[in-house]
């Protein structure tokens, strides 16, 4: 008669061989998935305060209720378009001639927190996005 051996604890040797690359894969799933989503809303913000200094050029002032684009009415559009955790600390830079036929660019920098930061000591990495238009008015 063949005797079992058995083996108490193999499973939870081989899970805390297995946990740490299993975790490590996860978190960096959930990290990278994140600052994705954080790049794709600036990128997305620069688009629309770009469109909104294309559109309030130095013509539209002839047009009431419109108002010619300044950097603070730029900064208050984009501001309403972005869903991202402290969306005061994004720079809101304009560039550019609002004379029409003219190109405009709106860059925004944003301190990227990981979310990693929120239990291990971590920096911040800054993520840059821009937009340029041609200004119509």
């Amino acid at each position: 008669m063949m005797r079992r051996v058995v083996r108490t604890g193999q499973n939870l040797v081989e899970f805390a061989i297995v946990a740490p690359v299993l975790f490590l894969f996860i978190f960096g799933m959930m990290e990278s998935g994140w600052a994705f989503y954080v790049y794709s809303e600036l990128t997305n913000a620069a688009r629309e305060g770009a469109r909104y200094a294309a559109v309030h050029g130095q013509l539209c002032a002839q047009h009431p209720p419109c108002q010619m684009a300044t950097t603070s009415s730029v900064r208050g559009h984009v501001m309403r378009r972005l869903s991202i955790p402290n969306a005061e600390r994004v720079t809101i830079t304009l560039q550019g001639s609002l004379a029409p036929g003219e190109r405009v660019t709106v860059e925004l920098s944003y301190p990227f927190r990981p979310l990693v930061g929120f239990a291990f000591p971590a920096g911040s990495i800054t993520l840059r996005a821009s937009s340029t238009m041609i200004v119509h008015y």
